[in-house]
């Protein structure tokens, strides 16, 4: 199933946009030329994931180094900071037991196309 989500010119100016799929919210969120959809509730206490930031995060790296990365992959709640990996959906703390359902979208004539 597809589902036309607006321009994606708009939706690279709003930086998110909330859609609603068979009555459940879903964010699609513009990073620089590629889009993600995640879904727009965080799983800890139902904030709009939408409200929240895009970062990076520090990596597991060797004692006494610092390394940076993921840099606007890393989606944070904005309640109580939940991060979440905005490729996969998985938490970052507990990825094997947390995530958000993430959706493929794509760009077809400069619309976005949200596919289920």
């Amino acid at each position: 199933m597809e589902i036309r989500v607006g321009a994606a010119d708009d939706v690279r100016r709003e930086g998110c946009r909330v859609v609603d799929v068979a009555g459940r919210p879903v964010g699609i969120i513009s990073v620089g030329a590629s889009f993600f959809a995640v879904a727009d509730r965080c799983p800890h206490m139902g904030a709009s994931m939408c409200a929240g930031s895009l970062s990076g995060t520090m990596l597991p790296s060797e004692p006494q180094e610092h390394e940076y990365g993921m840099d606007q992959r890393v989606l944070r709640c904005p309640w109580h900071g939940w991060e979440f990996d905005l490729e996969t959906g998985r938490s970052l703390l507990e990825p094997r037991r947390y995530g958000l359902k993430t959706y493929e979208v794509t760009e077809d004539e400069g619309e976005l196309v949200l596919h289920l």
